[in-house]
C-alpha cells in the first residue's frame, strides 16, 4: 500500500484496489459460482430484485476438524482453488497485514506484542447476490447504514461482475469511521440509517449534511473494494440490468473475537499459510459474543496474559478510535483488580 492508499483510505474510510483479479481468477470464480448457487439452487430460480440473497462460501461443505490447539468444532471448506486463493490474495495480503497489524489504525489493541501483530484471521465470509433487474420487478429498498468506529474488522470485497455509476450495491457514508464524522451523522434529525440514499425506490434525508456525502462505490469485475467496519456502509437498491456478484472476506486481528465462523483447517487443499490464516487465535485479547458456546473449547475463552480492558488511544492515527474490547463485567473487574494489564485464567 502506497502512502497515496494511506491517504486515501484514513480520509474516506476504503479505498477501491484495482485489477486484483485477473480474467482466469474471474473465470473460475464465476464458473464455479454457477455450479453451486444455481446447480444446487443456493439461490433459487425465482430471485427478486426485490429481495437481498447473502449465504456464506462452503455453507453446506461442513466437516468435524480439530485445528492444532485441541478446538474441535465443524468447519467450513470454502468451494475451490480460486475461492481459497482469496484467503490471502497476493495483492490484498500485505495490505491486511499493515491495516490489521499496526494500532495506528484502530484495529489491532494497543497492547498486542509486536511478535503477534503480523498475524490475523478470516472471520467469515458471505456473497451478496441479486439478478439482472427487469422492468416487472418490485420495488428494492437496499440495506440500512451499518458500521461503527470501534469495530475491528477489515473487509475486502471482490466483485465478479462490474458495477456501473447507477448499479447499486456497496455505498457508505464518507469518513464516518472516525467520531468527528459519524457524530455528524448521527446528530442528522430523522431516520438516517434506512433514508441514506437517492434511488428509483428511497430517498435521502433532506437534511442531510453535507460533511458526510454518500459515495455509491463503482467497481469493475476484478477490483477489490477494502473498508474497514468502522465505516457506515449498507447495500443500495440494485437498478443493474446485469446480476450483482459480491463476494465479502472479513478478517480480524489475531485473539479478536468477531463472528468466528469456523473453517476446517484440516482441509487437504489449503497451504500452511491459508490454514494459518483460517484458524483460531490460542488466546484472546476480548471474549466471544455472548450468542457462542465454547465450553467445550477452552482455548477459545483464554485471555492473553497482556490483555486490557481497553486500548491506548495515543498510538493511533489523527482522529480514528480504538478497537472495542469486548468483556464480561466479571473479567473487567478482574483485570482492572490486576492493574488492569494481565489475565491468566481460563474464564
Amino acid at each position: 500500500m502506497d502512502n497515496a492508499m494511506r491517504d486515501t483510505l484514513a480520509r474516506q474510510g476504503y479505498i477501491v484496489v484495482p485489477n486484483v483479479l485477473n480474467q482466469q481468477q474471474l473465470d473460475e470464480l464465476n464458473q464455479v459460482y454457477d455450479q453451486y448457487i444455481f446447480e444446487r439452487e443456493e439461490t433459487l430460480s425465482t430471485a427478486r430484485t426485490d429481495k437481498q440473497h447473502r449465504f456464506y462460501i462452503g455453507a453446506r461443505d461442513k466437516h468435524m476438524t480439530t485445528d492444532r490447539h485441541g478446538n474441535t468444532y465443524m468447519g467450513r471448506r470454502l468451494w475451490s482453488k480460486a475461492y481459497r486463493d482469496l484467503i490471502d490474495n497476493e495483492t490484498m495480503l500485505p495490505i491486511l497485514e499493515e491495516l490489521l497489524g499496526d494500532p495506528a489504525w484502530g484495529h489491532a489493541p494497543a497492547h498486542m506484542p509486536e511478535e503477534l501483530r503480523p498475524s490475523f484471521r478470516l472471520d467469515h465470509d458471505n456473497i451478496h447476490y441479486k439478478p439482472g433487474r427487469k422492468p416487472t420487478d418490485g420495488a428494492d429498498i437496499g440495506g440500512t447504514l451499518h458500521g461503527s468506529p470501534s469495530s475491528f474488522h477489515i473487509t475486502c470485497v471482490y466483485e465478479l461482475k462490474t458495477v456501473g455509476p447507477d448499479d447499486g450495491g456497496f455505498g457508505c457514508v464518507v469518513g464516518t469511521h472516525k467520531p468527528a464524522n459519524e457524530q455528524k451523522l448521527t446528530g442528522i434529525a430523522g431516520d438516517w440509517r434506512r433514508n441514506w440514499c437517492d434511488t428509483k425506490w428511497t430517498s435521502q434525508l433532506p437534511n442531510w449534511d453535507d460533511d458526510v456525502p454518500v459515495h455509491r462505490v463503482e467497481a469493475k469485475a476484478g477490483d477489490c473494494i477494502l473498508f474497514s467496519e468502522k465505516l457506515k456502509h449498507g447495500t443500495i437498491p440494485w437498478a443493474g440490468s446485469g446480476e450483482r456478484r459480491t463476494l465479502f472476506y472479513k478478517y480480524v486481528p489475531f485473539g479478536m473475537h468477531h463472528g468466528d465462523a469456523a473453517y476446517d483447517t484440516n482441509d487437504p487443499e489449503l497451504t500452511e499459510r491459508q490454514k494459518r490464516i483460517l484458524e483460531f487465535s490460542p488466546c484472546w485479547f476480548n471474549e466471544p459474543r455472548e450468542d457462542k458456546d465454547y465450553s467445550a473449547n477452552p482455548a477459545l475463552t483464554e485471555l492473553h496474559p497482556l490483555a486490557r480492558v481497553k486500548s491506548d488511544p495515543s498510538v493511533l492515527l489523527p482522529g480514528m478510535s480504538p478497537p472495542h474490547i469486548r468483556l464480561t463485567d466479571e473479567t473487567r473487574a478482574k483485570l482492572l483488580s490486576a492493574g488492569g494489564a494481565r489475565a491468566t485464567a481460563t474464564l
